[in-house]
C-alpha cells in the first residue's frame, strides 16, 4: 500500500461474475484512488493474484464455479497477509457463516459512499 498525500493507496482485486456489477465496483474504488484488478470469477481471480500483488480481495460470494468462499480460503493459504471483503445480495448463503472467515461480509446492495468506507476499514484493520 502506498500512502499519497494523506490518502492509502491500495492495489485491489475485485472478483464478480454478473460484468455490470464488477464494472460498477472497480468504477467506484478507482475513483477513490486505487488500483484495482477485475476478475469475472475464482479461477480467474487466482490468475491474477499469482501475477499482481494485492492488498485487499473484494469477492462476490454467490458465482457460478469456485465461490467467493472457497476463492478466499485458497487466496488465504497462498497469500496470508491479503485481506478479504465478502459481497452478496444472497443472505441465505451467508448468515452465520462469514464470521469464520479472513474478512467482513458486505450486503448488496452496496452503496458508494459504504463501499469506499468499508474498503478504507478493511485496508487500515492487520491481518
Amino acid at each position: 500500500m502506498i500512502r499519497q498525500e494523506g490518502l492509502a493507496i491500495a492495489s485491489l482485486l475485485v472478483v464478480d461474475d454478473d460484468p455490470d456489477v464488477l464494472d460498477a465496483i472497480c468504477a467506484v474504488l478507482r475513483g477513490a484512488g486505487h488500483r484495482v484488478e477485475a476478475a469475472s470469477g475464482g479461477l480467474a481471480a487466482l490468475g491474477v493474484l499469482d501475477r499482481v500483488s494485492v492488498d485487499l480481495l473484494l469477492t462476490d460470494v454467490v458465482m457460478r464455479g469456485m465461490n467467493g468462499f472457497n476463492l478466499a480460503r485458497r487466496a488465504v493459504q497462498r497469500w496470508p497477509a491479503l485481506k478479504v471483503l465478502y459481497y452478496s445480495g444472497f443472505t441465505e448463503f451467508t448468515i452465520g457463516r462469514h464470521e469464520e472467515l479472513a474478512g467482513k461480509f458486505l450486503q448488496k446492495p452496496l452503496e458508494s459512499d459504504d463501499l469506499r468506507r468499508e474498503v478504507a476499514w478493511a485496508l487500515a484493520r492487520p491481518r
